[in-house]
């Protein structure tokens, strides 16, 4: 089966789950939702956000690599507000590529139907009229740059013919790369009891949808204007509402490289941006923050952005943790002439982003064997084991395979007695000793039998001629 058919089964899956269960499953979760997972650090006394949940992650070169530096309640379901917009901009680039769709040329109509579903709910729109006609690339750029409600309902009937459908094509794509805490109810990002994500699946929702390289250009320009292909009474010009990006903005932070907002009453500010400087990349996702803060600030969620922004770049560096060639652990080799042992070391280097001041000596570094020992010959570069690198006693920053340091040789004489004595170890040898003493013990009574036999017949032959 691919991939396409196993994508369409779960969101038939998806579609027919009865709002009863979905509502049921979020109460279910709201109660027992588990613990977050530790992060490595927490925010020194001088810095502090207001943010009810946020997640700051150091970016490696892939998502295998990020390291979490700070996370505030990451894993609590929140309203997502707009940031909805980060899996319809994924989603879109998908059917985009799945269906070859010429962005340029394709187009959509903002019908009566859209309207409908933005009506009376106060989201920012692109102020479309009906029967305007838009290229696919200007709905998706009017849907991410400035949340436009009527452009992103447009977008999603465009790509897969109702939003319902295209709602199917976002939440499976969330299954997908293993969103735990996420469901989707709407591409405009008006609170339901069915829409929620959190912190932590936000990140993997930015992070998947970072693979795209038309992803960043989509959230990154301070404006975008857009023309209808028909219908329409001139161009639509509309400013990015992340004010980060905007250097005319008083809340403009130059490191910052793209991200996007969200605001709904239930859900307050919202930000998820990821920034860049001195070949440093930090993702931030902010969720929850009031209209102002405890000092009357207004902006919270651009405040709380860059105050986390400027923590991490002040306060950690990318260093290598685990030498290639640094030996780790001793694992007994047998069946070798002249070796007893074999050392393991790292497959690779091992490099993290860590707290400036953070002593080498103090990472502590589990090593766990594939077995007690291993049979010769044993080549260079074997996989034998793992060993987990831990900071603060118990957080875990990674972990990187083991291999054999040097090939080692087999010892024919050595591997022939083993298996002799393997041989007179296993269950055959017993069973073949336990086969010929009853054959001997056969051999015996038969002799036995056949002796008494023929002295009787003896003794009938002496009282014959007697």
């Amino acid at each position: 089966m691919s991939m396409n058919q196993k994508k369409k089964l779960r969101i038939r899956a998806l579609r027919i789950l009865p709002a009863l269960a979905l509502t049921a499953a979020l109460l279910f979760s709201l109660l027992c939702a588990p613990l977050p997972a530790g992060a490595a650090y927490d925010l020194p006394e001088d810095v502090s956000i207001s943010a009810r949940s946020a997640l700051v992650v150091a970016l490696g070169p892939t998502q295998a690599e990020d390291t979490v530096l700070y996370e505030l309640d990451a894993d609590a379901m929140k309203s997502p507000a707009a940031l909805v917009r980060l899996m319809v901009g994924a989603v879109a680039i998908e059917q985009i590529r799945q269906k070859d769709i010429d962005m340029d040329n394709t187009t959509g109509t903002y019908t009566i139907d859209c309207f409908n579903r933005i009506a009376g709910t106060g989201l920012t729109t692109a102020n479309m009229e009906f029967g305007e006609t838009w290229t696919v690339r200007d709905l998706l750029s009017m849907s991410m740059i400035q949340t436009a409600a009527d452009a992103c309902v447009t977008l999603a009937v465009t790509l897969c013919g109702s939003e319902e459908q295209f709602v199917a094509e976002m939440n499976a794509t969330a299954q997908e790369i293993g969103c735990e805490n996420t469901s989707f109810a709407n591409v405009t990002g008006i609170d339901h009891i069915n829409q929620y994500t959190s912190a932590r699946d936000i990140y993997r929702i930015m992070r998947y949808a970072m693979d795209f390289p038309e992803f960043e250009p989509l959230l990154s320009a301070t404006e975008y204007t857009a023309v209808p292909v028909s219908g329409g009474k001139g161009n639509h010009s509309l400013p990015n509402t992340n004010d980060l990006c905007r250097p005319t903005s008083a809340y403009y932070y130059s490191p910052l490289s793209y991200g996007k907002t969200g605001y709904t009453d239930s859900a307050g500010r919202c930000l998820a941006s990821v920034a860049r400087d001195s070949g440093y990349e930090y993702l931030v996702v902010v969720l929850g923050c009031p209209e102002k803060n405890s000092e009357g600030e207004s902006g919270v969620h651009f405040r709380d952005t860059e105050t986390l922004y400027r923590w991490a770049f002040n306060n950690f560096t990318y260093k290598t943790l685990l030498s290639k060639n640094e030996p780790v652990a001793q694992l007994p080799v047998r069946l070798a002439w002249d070796q007893d042992t074999v050392t393991l070391v790292p497959e690779t280097n091992f490099s993290a982003t860590v707290a400036n001041d953070l002593d080498p000596s103090t990472i502590l570094k589990k090593a766990t064997l594939n077995a007690e020992a291993v049979d010769a010959p044993v080549t260079k570069g074997e996989v034998l084991g793992k060993v987990e690198l831990f900071i603060n006693v118990d957080q875990k920053i990674g972990e990187v395979n083991l291999v054999a340091s040097e090939s080692v040789e087999r010892s024919e004489i050595l591997s022939l007695w083993a298996q002799v004595q393997s041989f007179l170890s296993s269950p055959w040898f017993y069973g073949g000793l336990a086969l010929l003493a009853v054959l001997l013990i056969g051999y015996i009574i038969l002799n036995i039998v056949h002796n008494r036999r023929r002295r009787r017949r003896r003794m009938k032959r002496v009282k014959k001629y007697k």
